[in-house]
């Protein structure tokens, strides 16, 4: 297969797959089960993504020329292995409508005339026309919108952080099972992060250097939630983070930068995740329908003839949420859990499995012994 993926637009694509749940409500959840020990909870969650991405480094590593469908028939044989993988499409399905559905209800507060549905289907139609483009252009426009989304992102609220009146952090844990309560409900933040499985046949793998690409990645991505839950909730105290259902918005009302040409920095973060968005459901789109054409060993070209259909199912999944109460009991009910089954625990046992068969696929380029 073509190595078509620099490290950076790896890094990039990999880091535009998660944190899309629940950017904009994240600091709610931590505070509502951890209570004080909320920004504990925050940090416990990027130790667990970092962890996750090493998982996933060692599996890519592996199996350096398979995507995931293909490593889950090795690994556990053909039936269920398969079995294994096509249970990732619904899931994902109702991820990927559940993160359009919070964003459009948070982007609906700025066009309150726009039907959520037009907003849905249009962010719809333009990441179907990225997924249709396939992974190199996602890598080219990954690697512009993920720097300047995450800089962006880092520099205001850091200047939000610097302007809050309450400076006070819990520097011990009064409560580890509250701290462990607001970790797993913290953790569907990195859902979508297997993605990473099938980018593995994309790019070059180097001895000692690619496996770090998923690991960079969460590493950069839990700096950025860590700075913002430290932003919202020095801001607007504990009680006002529990309060606030999308409090991510809310915060950054109040950020004023001092002789800036911007006069509503929060337009700008609205743009940039917008961005960030459209970007995370072409990402998602694209690895769906490239599964749906490994299960049935068909052509890396023909990913295309699944596009419209998952595209379908995502908006009408989306759009048959009716409230913000019935998709955020949708997202601890069932979401929390499949979280952590599949993207920790399937892509553990699998290393593990992987490991104690013996199983790797060939060797990666500069690995192989001249003869």
């Amino acid at each position: 297969m073509k190595q078509i993926l620099s490290w950076f637009q790896v890094i990039a694509l990999t880091s535009t797959c998660y944190l899309a749940l629940m950017l904009w409500f994240f600091p709610r959840i931590a505070v509502e089960h951890a209570g004080l020990d909320a920004l504990w909870a925050v940090l416990g969650v990027t130790v667990i993504g970092v962890l996750t991405g090493w998982v996933l480094g060692l599996t890519t590593e592996r199996f350096p020329n398979l995507t995931g469908a293909e490593i889950g028939k090795l690994v556990w044989g053909k039936w269920i292995g398969t079995v294994v993988e096509v249970l990732y499409i619904p899931i994902y399905i109702y991820f990927s409508a559940l993160c359009i559905y919070f964003f459009v209800v948070v982007l609906n507060s700025f066009l309150p005339n726009t039907p959520l549905l037009v907003l849905m289907v249009t962010m719809c139609l333009v990441a179907a026309r990225g997924a249709w483009l396939g992974v190199e252009s996602l890598g080219r426009v990954a690697s512009i919108v993920f720097p300047i989304t995450f800089l962006g992102t880092i520099v205001i609220f850091l200047s939000l952080l610097f302007q809050a009146h309450r400076f006070w952090i819990p520097h011990t844990v009064t409560s580890w099972s509250n701290t462990i309560e607001g970790i797993y409900y913290l953790y569907p933040l990195y859902f979508g992060f297997t993605i990473a499985r099938m980018l593995s046949p994309y790019y070059e793998h180097k001895k000692l250097r690619s496996i770090w690409y998923p690991i960079i990645s969460a590493a950069a991505g839990g700096v950025a939630i860590i700075i913002v839950a430290l932003a919202v909730i020095l801001n607007l105290g504990w009680e006002g983070t529990r309060d606030i259902s999308f409090s991510l918005p809310f915060a950054i009302q109040l950020v004023r930068l001092t002789n800036s040409p911007i006069e509503r920095v929060g337009i700008v973060i609205i743009i940039l995740t917008t961005a960030f968005t459209v970007l995370f459901v072409s990402n998602v789109t694209w690895a769906l329908s490239s599964l749906g054409a490994r299960i049935f060993n068909m052509p890396e070209d023909k990913h295309k003839w699944f596009i419209c259909p998952i595209i379908i199912l995502t908006i009408v999944v989306a759009a048959s949420f009716r409230s913000e109460q019935q998709a955020f009991q949708f997202l601890d009910k069932y979401l929390v859990p499949l979280g952590w089954v599949e993207v920790f625990v399937i892509p553990l046992l699998q290393w593990i499995t992987a490991v104690l068969r013996g199983l790797r696929t060939e060797p990666v380029p500069n690995q192989k012994k001249k003869t």
